[in-house]
């Protein structure tokens, strides 16, 4: 095997990171703040009964985040690859017609929240009152769609040309805010209403207004924006919205679908176990800590391949999805190593009995082991979704969590009380998947069908 072609010479590590880094630091705060706000909920009221209700809660906000995220990366794609040919005018296309999408999918978030939010919370918990303070944490946070899905639209919009710092300056801000007013309202410090749940959600929001304005300033108001005039026409192309829909319809699906799966696996790990789901919840919490690296992985590879592949230089996108695959190994590795040293440290904060401090260490240790494998995953995934080969990503991703994760989960899950076995051997025995998607992942990308130019059609329309 020729290692050489796994391995990048400076300026692509330069470039790269120059990328992943600001993208690194503003999911780690973006970690760090939801940790933090996790604490405060957790040592609000006795046990974990108000910590339970907020997770379960955000069980569907979780869903919607990753449909949000889908409906923002289909722009991107689009951006990212117009970038790459330096096409001003499709980029404020591509731009428009991602916003009115943006718009039209937080409404619709609304109103799922509005109906179906006590039913997701009912699924997952058995004590009433920790039911009841979910409900009221989606009654506020549902106000908030709009705005998050923007914030999340604006931030894509922003790595797509290359500048994620600015991204990390509105999240940075929008976080100092969160952590601070939920201190306030979470609690009823400094002359705040001790409003607990609710409070969070309303200091979320509030944040989150405040992240949107920074990101609406340096969109529209610097000059050096690429974005500026974005609306001196109104116009979209009909062949913008053909290829749109087809690159989008596959790519808002797969992450309807693994959101969803990832849903029901947290229900059948935990299944009817309030300790477990507590337990479960935790390990989440502290491994969104190492997770940064995903984000910075993600975004830099459709980023750096769907550049070179809007400029139609396919021999350099093979050649940095190598060198990107190489990077994603060692920093996996790295990062599980991490975990497993670390997660009885950081499990400590958590104001818990022994036995779930321990089922939570566990979990992370599990997470941590396969770390690398989720890391190479990635590239793959996130390559195939810069030549906009959606289908086959779709299929990468949904495949491994419905034939293999899921069925295992739901079998071992439900017998687990008659089984005498616990949610570690669950969480492990479904981790089978990730292995198979090494191979499936390699069989997609060596067909090259992510190999295309999405932006020559578009040239002269």
């Amino acid at each position: 095997m020729n290692f050489k072609k796994y391995i990048g010479n400076k300026s692509f590590y330069k470039r790269v990171f120059a990328l992943i880094i600001p993208i690194m630091l503003q999911q780690l705060l973006i970690s760090i703040a939801g940790y933090v706000d996790n604490l405060m909920i957790n040592s609000y009221g006795e046990g974990a009964i108000a910590y339970n209700g907020v997770s379960a809660a955000n069980r569907m906000i979780f869903v919607l985040n990753f449909l949000w995220l889908g409906f923002a990366t289909v722009s991107s794609i689009f951006i990212s690859q117009f970038f790459g040919t330096r096409n001003k005018e499709k980029i404020h296309e591509s731009f428009r017609l991602g916003l009115l999408i943006s718009i039209i999918v937080g409404i619709l978030s609304m109103v799922a929240i509005e109906f179906l939010g006590e039913s997701v919370v009912n699924s997952y918990l058995q004590s009433t009152e920790s039911r009841h303070i979910g409900y009221d944490y989606l009654n506020y946070i549902k106000y908030g769609c709009i705005i998050t899905i923007l914030n999340i639209f604006f931030a894509n919009c922003l790595r797509s040309i290359e500048k994620p710092k600015i991204a990390l300056i509105a999240s940075s801000v929008g976080i100092f805010v969160n952590v601070f007013l939920n201190y306030c309202m979470i609690f009823g410090n400094l002359g705040f209403e001790e409003q607990g749940a609710v409070g969070a959600a309303i200091a979320t929001n509030i944040s989150r207004v405040v992240e949107c304005l920074i990101l609406i300033i340096f969109l529209f108001m610097t000059k050096s924006s690429h974005f500026r005039g974005a609306f001196g026409t109104l116009k979209i192309s009909k062949l913008l919205v053909i290829d749109y829909a087809k690159k989008g319809i596959p790519l808002v699906l797969n992450e309807a679908f693994w959101s969803l799966g990832m849903v029901l696996l947290a229900k059948f790990y935990t299944y009817n176990n309030d300790m477990w789901y507590t337990a479960y919840g935790y390990s989440q919490n502290i491994s969104d800590l190492f997770f940064i690296v995903f984000a910075g992985l993600g975004s830099s590879t459709a980023i750096v391949i769907g550049s070179a592949l809007g400029r139609g230089d396919f021999e350099e996108a093979e050649t940095n999805f190598y060198r990107l695959k190489g990077l994603a190994v060692i920093m996996g590795t790295f990062l599980g190593l991490l975990m497993i040293l670390l997660s009885p440290v950081i499990v400590l904060l958590f104001d818990c009995d022994e036995n779930i401090k321990d089922l939570t260490i566990n979990l992370i240790r599990i997470t941590g082991i396969f770390t690398g494998i989720y890391c190479y995953n990635s590239v793959c995934f996130f390559t195939m979704r810069a030549g906009g080969d959606n289908v086959r990503a779709f299929l990468l991703d949904e495949i491994p969590t419905y034939i293999i994760s899921l069925p295992i989960a739901i079998v071992l899950g439900i017998n687990a009380k008659d089984w005498g076995i616990s949610i570690i051997f669950v969480y492990l025995a479904s981790h089978i998947s990730d292995i198979f998607k090494i191979f499936l992942s390699n069989y997609f990308i060596k067909q090259k069908k992510w190999l295309v130019n999405l932006t020559t059609k578009h040239t002269n329309n």
